[in-house]
This record gives C-alpha cells, sequence and structure tokens, in this order.
C-alpha cells in the first residue's frame, strides 16, 4: 500500500510538472485583459500598487500556512531585494509607462518577447554558446512574437508613442531579464517567502511613486476591483510562483522562452472575451511560437559538472552488466533549493 501511494505521489508529481509551463502561459497571457478592464478607473502608479498591495496580502497568508524560510544572511537579503526590484518595479513598472506613453502595443509586447534572446545570449556567454537548435528556435519566437503581435518588426520605430515608450520597454525587457536570471540563481528562500517579501517592498515602492506624484486616485468601479485583483490573485501571485518555481528547477532560457507562447494565446483570449478573431499574421505567429517553443526547449548537451556540486546519479546506473559494473551516468544538472 505505501509504495503505491508513493508511485501514485510521484505520477501526481510529474503530472503537474507537465501542465506548469501551459498553466503559466494561460495565466500569463491572460494579464492584458485584466488591465484593460482596471486601468481606465485609476492611475498607473496606482494600479500597481493596488496590485502588488493584493499580492502581497495573498503571499503572506500562504506563507503563514507553509513556513517557507525567509531569506538567511546579508547577501540572501540582497539578492531577494535586487530580484524584486527587477521583476517587480522595473519590469512592470516600465512595462506600464511604455504604454502609459503611447507606444503601440504590439511595439511593447514584441519588445518584451525578446527575453529569451537576451537571456540566451547571456547564458551562451557564461557556458561556452549552444547549440544551432536553440538559436533556430530563438529567431522563431521573435517571428511568432513580432506576426502575432499584428504589427511586425516595423512597430520597433515606436510608432506614435515616440522614443520614450520604445526606451521604455527596453528598460521592461532588461528588468525581467535580469529579474529572471538572478532569481535563478537564488537558493535557501522559500517561494512563498520570496514572493511574498517582493511584492511587499514593490508595493512600498509604487505607493511612495503614487503618493509624490499625487496619482493615488481610485475609481471603485467593477472592471478596476475585477482587473487588480485578477493581477493580483491570478497573475502575479499563481503565474509568478509558477514562473520561480520553474526556473529555480530547470533552465533560464528554456523557461522564458514559454514567454513566445503569450502573445498568441493573448490574441486566442481577445477572441474568446471580444469576439475578436485573429488575422492571418497572428495564426501564422501562433505556429512560429509553437515551433520555438520545440526547438528551444529541447535538452542541452551534456556538460561536465561545475566544481562543489555533486551531481545527482540516475537509477539504475549502477547495476552490472556483463558482470562488470556499468559506469554511472550522472545528471549534470543539480537540483536547487529555495
Amino acid at each position: 500500500m505505501a509504495a503505491s501511494a508513493s508511485v501514485s505521489a510521484a505520477a501526481s508529481v510529474r503530472a503537474a510538472a507537465a501542465a506548469a509551463p501551459a498553466v503559466f502561459v494561460l495565466l500569463w497571457a491572460s494579464g492584458p485583459l485584466a488591465v484593460q478592464a482596471g486601468l481606465p478607473h485609476t492611475t498607473v502608479p496606482a494600479f500597481l500598487f493596488l496590485r502588488a498591495a493584493g499580492a502581497a496580502a495573498l503571499s503572506w497568508g500562504v506563507w503563514a500556512l507553509v513556513g517557507d524560510p525567509l531569506p538567511a544572511g546579508v547577501r540572501a537579503w540582497l539578492r531577494l531585494v535586487a530580484v524584486a526590484l527587477l521583476m517587480q518595479v522595473v519590469y512592470q513598472g516600465f512595462f506600464f509607462l511604455a504604454l502609459a506613453a503611447g507606444a503601440p502595443a504590439a511595439t511593447v509586447i514584441v519588445i518584451v518577447a525578446l527575453q529569451p534572446v537576451l537571456t540566451a545570449a547571456v547564458a551562451a556567454w557564461a557556458s561556452g554558446g549552444r547549440g544551432p537548435a536553440l538559436w533556430a528556435g530563438l529567431a522563431l519566437g521573435v517571428a511568432g512574437a513580432a506576426l502575432t503581435a499584428g504589427a511586425g518588426l516595423g512597430e520597433l520605430s515606436g510608432g506614435d508613442g515616440g522614443a520614450l515608450g520604445t526606451a521604455c520597454a527596453f528598460a521592461a525587457l532588461l528588468g525581467i531579464t535580469a529579474g529572471t536570471l538572478v532569481q535563478g540563481r537564488a537558493s535557501g528562500t522559500g517561494l512563498w517567502a520570496s514572493l511574498a517579501l517582493q511584492s511587499t517592498l514593490s508595493a512600498a515602492v509604487f505607493a511612495v511613486v503614487a503618493l509624490a506624484g499625487g496619482r493615488m486616485r481610485f475609481d471603485w468601479e467593477p472592471g478596476l476591483l475585477a482587473g487588480a485583483g485578477w493581477m493580483a490573485a491570478v497573475v502575479s501571485v499563481g503565474a509568478t510562483a509558477l514562473l520561480y518555481a520553474m526556473v529555480a528547477r530547470g533552465e533560464a532560457t528554456g523557461v522564458t522562452a514559454l514567454f513566445f507562447c503569450v502573445p498568441p494565446v493573448t490574441a486566442l483570449l481577445e477572441w474568446a472575451a471580444h469576439g475578436r478573431v485573429p488575422g492571418p499574421l497572428e495564426a501564422a505567429g501562433m505556429l512560429c511560437a509553437a515551433a520555438a517553443i520545440a526547438a528551444v526547449r529541447r535538452g542541452p548537451a551534456a556538460r561536465p559538472a561545475r566544481p562543489g556540486i555533486r551531481p545527482e546519479v540516475r537509477p539504475g546506473a549502477d547495476r552490472k552488466a556483463d558482470g562488470a559494473a556499468a559506469p554511472a551516468r550522472r545528471n549534470i544538472r543539480p537540483a536547487r533549493r529555495w
């Protein structure tokens, strides 16, 4: 009975891990619809404060139940603050500022969708490069994001938003890329403790910005409540927790490649919610995004384990064959803890 329960639990864990990427994309892609519903009833910094405050309250509630460990030591706290500023403040703030500055939404989406390209470039520089399949997948992903946005790469000129909106979009790109890489290196801090602390810090930052500019204003309409509530609970807590968990357990490039799927899924959600039918360019973008995910998420070639990290031995590697001990096959990817 105990063995059967253990096998069933392991199967459930594997199924949840397999479904996590699709669930993350769906939740993350729903964000623009929530913003469209809530932003007309408030200002950008006030909306960001409401989102962060709600996410902090929910995350602290979960943390109180699971008792995740808090950061231990000065370096862990500094790393957590860096991730919070990059992921929660720089990325979110500049993304909304780009839209507020008048940059076309298509331009912002295309620029931010370049995150896996930048992540892969950093990873290739640090590890000595990757195979051509990765770069082909990244190129397909960029093309798919541009096509799905409906404007193509010509939107990168900034459109009516001008240089300011485009610069804010690139700042958002740098923020989420750097934050994802730093988050992938974090260890020892619980997922929910990390998310709660980061949301609390970002809420404080946006509160100061909104109050200093006299922009802490709300029209408590159903659209604002629904939009802010969805952003706080579903996107900022649910989707972000999934993102952090996948980054902590996998390769940063493969995880961030999931962002290539966000524009096509957002187009499908807009069709379901508003009856907007994706055009030919968007359909082509969906196909490109699917091909990009298939290429980028292919397993990396084996590399020697880093000194000081004990590799995991695959089950059955120590079995003898033909009277001799088979050499142990090692998994080069070490398990990471929060």
